[in-house]
């Protein structure tokens, strides 16, 4: 069955499995919707198809793991969020796929040492 939308049925709220192409056909992107908005994986892709990030979703919000890659494959950098907000450690990776860099973030704020984590431990 074929559905014909009218300019009185403006938009349809996005269920399922979605795919991005961009203007050469090419897939940038895939997901599922659930009530308009991102649920689940989602993959994020370079223009000449290897991934680029992949990240959870849960009701629209950043939940879970991320990551991310360098044209080659090696990963880029990884982390979990939880809520929206980076949580825990974030690692940064080079080309070569060694880890260059480690970030530490408590409710998305960037902690530079470990003082800091016990005093914001302390008061929740």
């Amino acid at each position: 069955m074929l559905k014909i939308l009218s300019k009185q049925n403006t938009k349809e709220e996005k269920n399922g499995k979605w795919k991005v192409f961009n203007k050469h056909a090419v897939l940038i992107a895939e997901g599922t919707y659930r009530h308009d908005l991102k649920h689940g994986v989602w993959r994020q892709y370079y223009e000449t198809g290897e991934l680029v990030i992949e990240e959870m979703y849960r009701h629209g919000v950043l939940h879970g793991r991320y990551s991310s890659y360098h044209m080659n494959g090696q990963m880029m950098s990884e982390g979990h969020y939880v809520n929206g907000s980076r949580e825990g450690y974030f690692y940064a990776y080079d080309e070569d796929g060694t880890r260059i860099k480690s970030i530490l973030f408590l409710n998305n704020a960037e902690i530079s040492d470990v003082e800091k984590v016990e005093v914001l431990h302390a008061s929740h």
